[in-house]
C-alpha cells in the first residue's frame, strides 16, 4: 500500500518507552476493551481482575505489566530489529535470532538477514510492519492455558488448551492463530471446545493499540502492532487456520469425535495428525517457493503479484474478520486440502503415523511436488497459494486503511 511504503521514516523506541510516554491512556485503552471483547467478541474468556493494566509510573515492570494485561507469553521478545527479505542486504548490526524468538527450532530466522536496532534510529515504515508481521510465531501466544506447564498459563484465565498438537514445539499457540467460526451447529454441540479460539481478539487488540500509537505520534509503535496485528489475518486466509478438518464432511468429524468418546482415540489423534502434516506442509512449500522468487528478485511471481492490491479497498469492520475473512478461506479448504493430497507424497499427507516435520527436507520439497504431481500440479499448487495470498493482501489492506485513520 502506497500510504505505507511512502510514509515518512520513523523514529525507533522500546516498547517500554512507548508505554511510560502513554502509560495513563494505555491502562484506559485496555480497560475499555475488556468490556468490549466480554461483550462483542464470538468468544471470550475474561481476564481476570488482577492481571488488569494499572499507570504506577514504575518502567521497572512496565513491559511485565503490559504483557500481563494483553495476556501473552511474558517471556516473548520485544528486540529492536529489521527483518529483510530473503536475498536483500540490510545495514548496521546484525541481530543474532535468539534474541527475536522464544523457541529452540529458529527455522527460517536462521536464514533471514535481521539487523539491531537502537532507540532514536529511524527507519521505513514497510520494514517495521513486515518485521512485525512475523513476530507473533516467535512465541507470543506460547504456554497461555492452564496444562501448558507455565506459571503464567496458570493465572491468565484461558483454562485448559481445547486443542492443538503437542507434538510441535509451538503446538500451545493453535488457538491464539485458528478461528473456527462456521462448523454446523451439531458439531460446536458436539465438540464446544471448537469455539474456544482467540485470533479475533488478538486482532482487534493490536488494531486499537496500533491506533492509540498512532493518535499519539509514536508511528513506530503503530507500524509494529499493525504488522501483529495483521499476522493473525494472515493467518485466517491458511483453511487449515479457519475449520479444524479441511476435507471432511460434518458426519465424518463427528463420527471421529464421537470414536474418541467411545474409548477409541486413534481415530482422532490419526486426524490431528494428517491435519497438522497438510497445515505445515501448504507454509512449508508457499515458503519454499517465495523464498526463491525473492532471492532472485523475481518481483514477477505469481505468489508476489498476488500481494498486490488492485481493487478498491472496502472499509473495514469488525465482523469481517468472521463474516469476510474466516469465511472466503472455509469456502476454499476442501479444495486447497485436495490440492495437497494430489501434489504430496503420501508420507508427507497421508500417512498418520509420520509426523512431518521430522521427515521433511525443505530443500527437496519443490522437486517432490515436481516428481509426484508433474509440471501442472506444481502449477496448480502455486496458483492455489497465490489465490490465498490475494485474499490476504485484500484483507491486510482494509485493516490497514482503517488504523491509518488514527495517524496524526
Amino acid at each position: 500500500m502506497p500510504e505505507v511504503a511512502n510514509a515518512a521514516p520513523v523514529k525507533v523506541e522500546s516498547l517500554a518507552e512507548f508505554l511510560m510516554a502513554n502509560e495513563q491512556q494505555v491502562a484506559q485503552l485496555l480497560a475499555e476493551d475488556e468490556a468490549w471483547m466480554a461483550e462483542n467478541l464470538w468468544h471470550y474468556n475474561p481476564r481476570p481482575d488482577a492481571l488488569a493494566f494499572t499507570a504506577t509510573g514504575s518502567q521497572d515492570d512496565v513491559v511485565k505489566r503490559f504483557t500481563r494485561a494483553i495476556r501473552i507469553n511474558p517471556n516473548a521478545k520485544f528486540a529492536l530489529y529489521l527483518q529483510g527479505m530473503p536475498g536483500s542486504q540490510l545495514q548496521g548490526e546484525a541481530m543474532d535470532p535468539q534474541r527475536i524468538s522464544v523457541f529452540k527450532n529458529l527455522g527460517h530466522l536462521n536464514e533471514l538477514p535481521l539487523q539491531a536496532l537502537t532507540s532514536g534510529d529511524l527507519v521505513a515504515a514497510v520494514d517495521v510492519v513486515v518485521s512485525a508481521n512475523d513476530e507473533p510465531d516467535h512465541g507470543h501466544d506460547i504456554g497461555l492455558f492452564t496444562d501448558s506447564g507455565t506459571d503464567y498459563g496458570q493465572e491468565f484465565g484461558f483454562g485448559k488448551q481445547p486443542f492443538g498438537n503437542p507434538n510441535l514445539e509451538y503446538g500451545t499457540q493453535a488457538p491464539f492463530h485458528m478461528g473456527f467460526y462456521h462448523e454446523s451447529s451439531i458439531l460446536y454441540a458436539l465438540g464446544g471446545f471448537l469455539k474456544e479460539t482467540y485470533p479475533q481478539m488478538r486482532i482487534h487488540q493490536y488494531k486499537r493499540l496500533a491506533e492509540l500509537a498512532f493518535a499519539n505520534g509514536h508511528d513506530y509503535w503503530g507500524y509494529r502492532f499493525m504488522g501483529w496485528g495483521l499476522h493473525y489475518i494472515g493467518d485466517f486466509t491458511n483453511p487449515y487456520h479457519v475449520t479444524p478438518v479441511p476435507g471432511n464432511s460434518t458426519l465424518s468429524t463427528i463420527w471421529v469425535g464421537l470414536l474418541s468418546m467411545l474409548g477409541f482415540p486413534n481415530a482422532q489423534k490419526e486426524a490431528v495428525q494428517l491435519v497438522s502434516n497438510r497445515h505445515t506442509v501448504l507454509e512449508d512449500f508457499q515458503s519454499v517457493i517465495m523464498t526463491k522468487a525473492y532471492s532472485q528478485h523475481d518481483m514477477q511471481h505469481e505468489t508476489i503479484q498476488a500481494l498486490s492490491v488492485n481493487e478498491p479497498i472496502a472499509e473495514f469492520h469488525e465482523q469481517d474478520m468472521i463474516e469476510v475473512f474466516a469465511k472466503k478461506s472455509v469456502e476454499k479448504a476442501d479444495a486447497m486440502d485436495a490440492v495437497l493430497e494430489a501434489s504430496f507424497p503420501y508420507e508427507y499427507v497421508s500417512d498418520p503415523s509420520v509426523e512431518y516435520s521430522e521427515v521433511v527436507v525443505l530443500e527437496e520439497l519443490s522437486a517432490k511436488v515436481k516428481t509426484h504431481a508433474g509440471e501442472d500440479g506444481f502449477a496448480t499448487l502455486t496458483h492455489s497459494i497465490s489465490d490465498l495470498l490475494n485474499d490476504f493482501s485484500v484483507s491486510g489492506s482494509a485493516y490497514i486503511h482503517e488504523i491509518l485513520k488514527a495517524k496524526q
